[in-house]
């Protein structure tokens, strides 16, 4: 297969029979493209990553354009194919025979033009390519282009005003102080993206709906608790950390956003393309509204990393907190607050839509991760456990930090699946959800 995907592709293959699902791993890197079926969706998708690294602004913003090329995407096909779902912003009116295939191409085309005008002559270059490999008649191919462009100015338009354009600083004020966060070595960079915080989500509206209460105070003993295993497993050397939870924290090293969002779209790859693009649609969607939610909340609160609260140890009022000037991480510290651990939030988000869509959240699981390891796992659990784990190991976060995001994910994902793109039904066959529409943070915090 020849395609231009611009980083490493988690292939995963699914069989589901009863409670059995199996997932296996494999990374693919190529150059330029010709994709069909389902396929296409992906590469379309993995272009916006390469647009970005382009221009270059920061991959987080790019994921919210990604996302919403998804969602036109899944509009234009849902369109064409008269999918019994209903749709991200329009389901336009398309004549008998279009090209799901054009109008997929196209919705993204669209999308891709508007969110990256500087690159066209890129973008028309790679539209040209894969409008031509659209295996239909000149008339059908006409057809489709018609329902993608439709699609995709609506869900441009559903967007206008999300905030996804923002400078990047909007919402930082520097802080000082114990427990408050403030940029860390090596780069003592400025914050990442704390516009995020404000951009409207996909499904819902707030982007506060899933907010946490505060962190721990630093007198607690859940913070004595968590700043003593991170002082000891989490520093770079004369750790107690061993070899095998060293290798687990370079193994989920890599950005959540990025793994995540392979993920999905290689599920995907296995489906027919309709339930692809909604599969598609909704996964990449609970990775977006999952980084929404733990920026939120980040910027909320803004607590510090362990690199600098365990440097200052002396400062924080706790008894049980001794002050380490020199500590340092095993894996650098991402330039952003604590609070709550992103990629518990994210791979939680994810692996809710996962046990929402197939029903089930124990198969067995061959994940791909950093430098093309391969992890087995039996349960989301384990996952949740292994990814959680990896980042107090890495010294990057507290333990409870990586809980609370857990849970955060959970419901972002859990919500996001159950209203985005829901299936039509009609009044009397309708299901309401049971405490959908009123989710709201909860954490038990027993230590």
């Amino acid at each position: 297969m020849k395609g231009t995907l611009f980083f490493s592709i988690l292939i995963v293959v699914l069989i589901t029979s009863g409670l059995n699902v199996q997932l296996t791993a494999q990374t693919q890197v190529t150059p330029v493209s010709v994709f069909t079926g389902p396929a296409l969706l992906g590469d379309w998708g993995n272009r916006f990553t390469a647009l970005g690294a382009s221009v270059p602004e920061n991959p987080l913003r790019t994921q919210v354009r990604t996302t919403i090329a998804q969602m036109a995407m899944f509009d234009a096909l849902n369109a064409v194919l008269d999918g019994p779902y209903r749709p991200f912003a329009s389901k336009p009116a398309s004549a008998p025979g279009a090209s799901p295939e054009a109008a997929a191409i196209h919705a993204a085309y669209i999308v891709a033009r508007n969110e990256f005008p500087t690159k066209t002559a890129a973008i028309d270059s790679a539209y040209n390519t894969s409008i031509a490999s659209v295996p239909a008649s000149p008339g059908a191919i006409a057809d489709g282009i018609m329902v993608g462009e439709a699609a995709a100015n609506a869900v441009l338009a559903s967007r206008v005003g999300d905030h996804r354009n923002d400078p990047e600083l909007e919402g930082y004020a520097p802080g000082r102080g114990p427990g408050v966060w403030i940029p860390t070595p090596p780069a003592f960079a400025n914050p990442q993206t704390p516009f995020l915080q404000f951009v409207t989500p996909f499904g819902y509206d707030n982007p506060a709906r899933f907010r946490p209460h505060a962190p721990p105070a630093l007198d607690s003993r859940t913070y004595a608790l968590d700043y003593n295993e991170v002082k000891d497993v989490g520093r770079v050397t004369e750790t107690s950390r061993t070899a095998e939870q060293s290798a687990t924290a370079l193994f989920w090293s890599p950005s959540a956003s990025a793994l995540w969002s392979a993920n999905v779209r290689s599920l995907a790859n296995s489906m027919d393309l309709l339930t692809a693009a909604r599969f598609e649609a909704i996964g990449i969607a609970a990775v977006t509204n999952g980084l929404i939610a733990c920026w939120d909340a980040k910027y909320a609160y803004m607590f510090w990393r362990p690199v600098t609260a365990i440097r200052a140890g002396d400062t924080d009022g706790n008894s049980e907190t001794e002050q380490d000037p020199g500590w340092t991480p095993f894996i650098v510290t991402p330039s952003h607050p604590e609070y709550p651990a992103a990629h518990s939030t994210v791979g939680a988000s994810v692996l809710r839509f996962y046990t929402v869509w197939f029903g089930t959240d124990q198969f067995p699981l061959a994940f791909k991760g950093n430098g093309g390891a391969v992890r087995n796992y039996t349960s989301v659990e384990e996952i949740h456990a292994d990814e959680g784990n990896a980042r107090v190991w890495g010294g990057m976060h507290w333990r409870n930090s990586t809980e609370v995001g857990t849970a955060v994910g959970r419901k972002v994902g859990k919500f996001t699946a159950k209203h985005l793109l829901r299936p039509i039904r009609s009044e009397h066959d309708r299901e309401r959800d049971d405490d959908d529409s009123r989710d709201s943070w909860e954490h038990n915090d027993k230590r």
